[in-house]
């Protein structure tokens, strides 16, 4: 890879689990093969701190999943502003995914004149929380700062202004990050229950594939190694389309021809 196709742009903040690059990409490997694309994008780049084996494909899968289930939730009109980002490729070390600009902190309580804390509406938290929570998947979980719990943390808020004491409420245009294991849990028993009684609606809202991808994510999630050789080709395939459709929507130009199907 050149300087064109990765430059490095600063450091993104760590935590417990991983560090983030801030990077302009036009080179993305990842489950299906490695795809370029004309323009470059500005990402992140999540370097995991666990040796365990195939992590970055893990979390890309778990984020697509999570995205893949908003556009479902987008469409059925829970919720009306995307607040997640797109995950793009992967590595066996970490993954790639749509950088969000913003603000990294806003506050969750301000105090009155009588020093009573003022909770602060973010405008759509309630439904999207309430939206993920019904297909297993908890979002609320490590949103507040461990040292101060009055402060946001793992949303990227892109417009934080507006709120006070007398209109505590902020608006939508926020983004929900960190997808680690210690931010986000998923009960697979419960999101697998959700798929099986949605299965009709979403093959009726999301793109031909996309209800496919989901459900062989959550089987590799589980089983890992221990997949159906089948199934794994066939998420194989099914990810790279997503991939390849997911990068020409956010070049004008699309994508150059990816490289021969590898499996990770």
């Amino acid at each position: 890879m050149s300087l064109d196709d990765v430059e490095f742009i600063c450091k993104g903040g760590f935590g417990s689990e991983a560090e983030i690059d801030v990077q302009l990409r036009r080179v993305f490997p990842g489950i299906g093969g490695t795809i370029y694309t004309y323009q470059a994008i500005p990402v992140a780049f999540r370097k995991e701190f666990s040796s365990s084996p195939n992590v970055g494909h893990r979390l890309f899968l778990k984020h697509a999943i999570i995205k893949k289930l908003e556009d479902y939730f987008f469409k059925k009109g829970f919720y009306h502003y995307a607040h997640i980002t797109r995950p793009l490729g992967s590595t066996s070390e970490g993954y790639i995914y749509e950088w969000a600009f913003g603000s990294d902190v806003f506050p969750w309580y301000y105090s009155d004149d009588s020093g009573e804390s003022i909770p602060v509406e973010l405008d759509d938290w309630r439904s999207f929380i309430e939206a993920f929570e019904s297909a297993g998947i908890d979002l609320k979980k490590d949103c507040a700062d461990p040292d101060n719990g009055r402060l946001s943390q793992n949303i990227i808020h892109q417009f934080p202004f507006g709120a006070s004491v007398s209109r505590p409420k902020l608006n939508r245009l926020w983004k929900r990050i960190d997808f680690g294991d210690k931010s986000v849990s998923i009960d697979f028993e419960r999101l697998l229950l959700y798929l099986e009684k949605h299965e009709v609606d979403m093959r009726e809202n999301l793109r031909v594939g996309r209800f496919e991808m989901i459900k062989l994510a959550c089987k590799y999630l589980l089983y890992g190694d221990r997949m159906d050789p089948r199934e794994f080709g066939e998420l194989t395939m099914l990810v790279r389309d997503y991939r390849l459709s997911t990068l020409s929507h956010l070049n004008t130009r699309g994508v150059e021809s990816s490289g021969a199907v590898k499996l990770f």
